[in-house]
């Protein structure tokens, strides 16, 4: 993903699903007792979190930037967290596994009473 100047094309960038890079980041692989704060403070070296949603064995890390969200899974990735290596993919930006990031990015097109409310 290094174009001719060396720089990373953020618009090519994959992750090993084939997901194509979003500003939304799905991190597994933690331990046991991990908590929101750490993967907070800890994506938060690489990028500006907006919220973090952990259910369970998994979260959901919502970044402002996408290119930073890039970068902060190239660093991450493997990283040993209380016992246990990150794995981190790339989240869809509509949050439909009912994460809070629907309110905030619901629906693409109209308002309110767009779709299924008419």
């Amino acid at each position: 993903n290094i174009d001719s100047d060396g720089q990373v094309d953020f618009a090519q960038v994959r992750d090993d699903r084939g997901n194509p890079s979003t500003k939304n980041l799905f991190i597994a692989g933690y331990g046991p007792g991990t908590t929101e704060q750490q993967l907070r403070e800890l994506v938060a070296q690489h990028a500006n979190v907006i919220s973090v949603v952990m259910k369970g064995t998994f979260a959901f890390v919502n970044t402002s930037d996408k290119d930073a969200a890039v970068l902060a899974r190239e660093a991450l990735m493997g990283f040993p967290l209380n016992g246990g290596p990150l794995r981190i993919n790339f989240a869809k930006e509509s949050g439909r596994l009912g994460t809070s990031f629907d309110q905030t990015y619901g629906p693409s097109g109209g308002g309110p009473n767009h779709g299924r409310f008419r």
